[in-house]
């Protein structure tokens, strides 16, 4: 996705693409921007809730980091 991210919504669904490949159910639960970075938290969980965090650069809307539950 070119240029610079400036939604939450945005961050969410580059967050969301990035997980489809690996989870069937996803849920967003929430994003937030701390200087040029996005943390967007969406629930991979079917039966539980089970918080997956991606981080997405607000320059490049690339995945930087993401930690599993």
């Amino acid at each position: 996705m070119a240029g610079e991210i400036r939604s939450a919504a945005e961050a969410t669904k580059i967050a969301a693409t990035f997980l489809k490949e690996y989870y069937a159910f996803l849920r967003p639960v929430g994003a937030s921007r701390d200087n040029g970075t996005w943390t967007v938290k969406i629930d991979i969980g079917l039966v539980t809730k089970e918080i997956a965090e991606v981080k997405v650069d607000a320059i490049t809307g690339t995945v930087t980091d993401y930690s599993l539950p």
